[in-house]
Parts: C-alpha cells; sequence; structure tokens
C-alpha cells in the first residue's frame, strides 16, 4: 500500500518533512504567524503615522480605516481558539450534541470575518482614494490596509498549518 492512502489529509501534497527542524515545525510556524501578523498591523500603523506627515490630506483617516482590521485580527483568534480536532469528527448525528457543527460555523464566521476585512479594506481604497481622483502619491494610506488583512489572513492560515503539523510531530516521535 502506497504511503498516500495512509494519509489522513484531504490534500494531495503533504507538507515536507524537514530532517532538521524536527519537533520545532510548530513552533517555527508559530513564529512565522506571528511575524506575518505583526507586519500588517506594522505597515497599518506606517500608513496612519505617515497620514500625519501630510500638510493638507485630501482624505479624512478616521474609524472607518480600523475597523476592518480590528474585524481581521478577530476572525483571526476565532478561527485559532478552534479545536481542529473536531472538525475531523464525521460522526454528525441529529440528536448528538452538535459540537461539531458548532465548530465549523464558528470556523465560517472567522473566515468570513477574515474575508469581510479585506473587502472592507478593498472597498475603503475605492471610494476614499480612487473614485474621488484622490493623487496617486497618496494610494499608499489606502494600500496599507489591504495589506494589513491579507497578512492577518495568512497569519492566520500559517498558525493554522503549523497546528495541523501537531499530529506529524507525535507520529515522529513514536517512529524513533
Amino acid at each position: 500500500m502506497d504511503s498516500w492512502s495512509n494519509s489522513r489529509s484531504p490534500f494531495l501534497c503533504n507538507f515536507p518533512k524537514f530532517s532538521g527542524l524536527g519537533i520545532m515545525k510548530k513552533e517555527f510556524g508559530s513564529y512565522i504567524a506571528g511575524f506575518l501578523f505583526a507586519i500588517g498591523w506594522w505597515v497599518f500603523v506606517d500608513g496612519i503615522i505617515l497620514s500625519t506627515t501630510f500638510e493638507e490630506l485630501p482624505v479624512y483617516i478616521g474609524f472607518e480605516d480600523y475597523i476592518s482590521g480590528i474585524i481581521s485580527t478577530l476572525g483571526m483568534i476565532i478561527v485559532s481558539s478552534i479545536d481542529q480536532s473536531l472538525l475531523e469528527d464525521d460522526s454528525m448525528t441529529f440528536g448528538g450534541s452538535g459540537v461539531v457543527g458548532k465548530a465549523r460555523v464558528m470556523l465560517f464566521i472567522g473566515m468570513a470575518a477574515m474575508g469581510g476585512g479585506i473587502a472592507g479594506s478593498v472597498a475603503i481604497l475605492c471610494i476614499k482614494y480612487i473614485a474621488p481622483g484622490v493623487d496617486s502619491s497618496y494610494f499608499y494610506l489606502g494600500i496599507a490596509p489591504i495589506v494589513q488583512n491579507i497578512a492577518i489572513l495568512l497569519s492566520s492560515g500559517a498558525l493554522w498549518i503549523s497546528r495541523n503539523t501537531e499530529s506529524d510531530i507525535h507520529y515522529d516521535l513514536l517512529r524513533s
């Protein structure tokens, strides 16, 4: 029997086994996730600080610029707080406790929040910077929230993948 049929992953390609990282794959993924999250918020704060340096800013930086990043961050917290073993349970019965269904609904809400954050930041760029014909030198102020929300989404994905490698760590320890 080949190695593909023994795999529980729904994906066709497995993550590569890094011999140098060993047990540190989970920690490395967490560091990458933290780095992406910090870069996202740093780019956004950089845009806000840059907006204070312009003498006459053609747009007003308000709460609507902050809300998409806050919603994406809340979505990341929701997604990261879900126990992934609950999502793998296929025994959804109508008379059961419904924990699997609730976990899937919460995962959907978290992913929808992150997607809504990206959509909201794109809408802000279009409404505040592109539609009124603002000078392109101010576009960074509208692109910074988009970069922020994409970095938060990628951070959540990196954290999700690194948490999924936990089962690989236990299998590696059992084999040795």
